[in-house]
């Protein structure tokens, strides 16, 4: 698709043109031969086995079928461990909530009131979603992030929801207080593990919308904070930028694209390294 059409329509570009649309398509397609590869070859050893007339039995191994005593042991020993490891393994979860376009109501003919706005965000959005086609064309990259500041309630969030909703991508929602954990180490695993998240949408879903609610709370600034505050805003912080920055390296040899929106409510003070031009409209 012509970059110049993209600034032209004024409104989220579709079609089987569309960059995220090709690779969301080529990636349904090898899912759907892996799964046919792993369906297929269990099945055909399962009929192998049958066919020389060595069938496969489901059961209890040998040593519980002579022993049931120690199976009531591995049971609980089991159940055990589980609820014993089971809040750590929860502790470090992303704590976002993945909204399909499918899942919002919310669309663009419903926001009003911000014209100039909201045309800025969707020529955005259309040379995110046709990232591909602009690298070839100008020789660059599109940002990856941008910024939504202003008082509460002027329809940051909204907006979003719309873009979201318009794009065809998911939308991976949490607020900024969730990160926080009271397990020593888990506010930055959690920093991560939705990052992870992000990059995995993107990758199966060609594109991926990452939206951080009340980002202000967590990205002032870290004067004064302390070198030595892995736990604290400082920490919270130097994750942050570790995993934006990370955002222009391929994970497993696989380029993805996401955008990554936050919304705050104050815009200073805050990080001078989250406020870079890299990040902000």
């Amino acid at each position: 698709m012509d970059i110049a059409r993209l600034q032209q329509q004024g409104e989220v570009a579709r079609g089987t043109e569309i960059d995220a649309t090709v690779h969301r398509e080529r990636q349904r397609r090898r899912r759907l031969w892996r799964l046919f590869a792993i369906i297929a070859v269990p099945f055909g050893y399962f009929w192998y086995r049958h066919l020389i007339g060595d069938p496969i039995e489901i059961g209890l191994p040998p040593f519980f079928r002579e022993h049931p005593e120690f199976l009531f042991l591995a049971v609980l020993m089991s159940v055990f461990l589980l609820l014993a490891i089971l809040p750590y393994l929860g502790a470090g979860k992303s704590p976002h909530t993945l909204l399909r376009p499918e899942d919002s109501a919310v669309r663009l003919a419903d926001v009003v009131g911000a014209s100039a706005t909201k045309r800025e965000a969707i020529d955005t959005l259309n040379i995110f979603l046709n990232h591909r086609t602009f690298q070839r064309e100008m020789g660059g990259a599109a940002r990856r992030g941008v910024l939504f500041a202003g008082p509460p309630g002027t329809g940051k969030t909204y907006l979003a929801k719309a873009l979201a909703a318009e794009a065809g991508v998911p939308f991976l929602f949490v607020s900024a207080s969730e990160f926080q954990s009271m397990f020593y180490g888990q506010t930055g695993r959690k920093i991560r593990t939705y990052f992870k998240a992000l990059r995995k949408a993107a990758r199966s879903e060609g594109g991926a919308i990452g939206f951080i609610e009340e980002f202000d709370a967590i990205g002032a600034a870290r004067t004064g904070m302390g070198i030595n505050s892995r736990e604290g805003g400082a920490g919270i912080v130097n994750e942050l930028l570790v995993q934006m920055q990370s955002f222009e390296l391929p994970t497993a040899g696989q380029k993805f694209r996401a955008w990554f929106v936050e919304r705050a409510n104050r815009f200073l003070p805050q990080s001078k390294a989250l406020r870079r031009p890299k990040l902000q409209p």
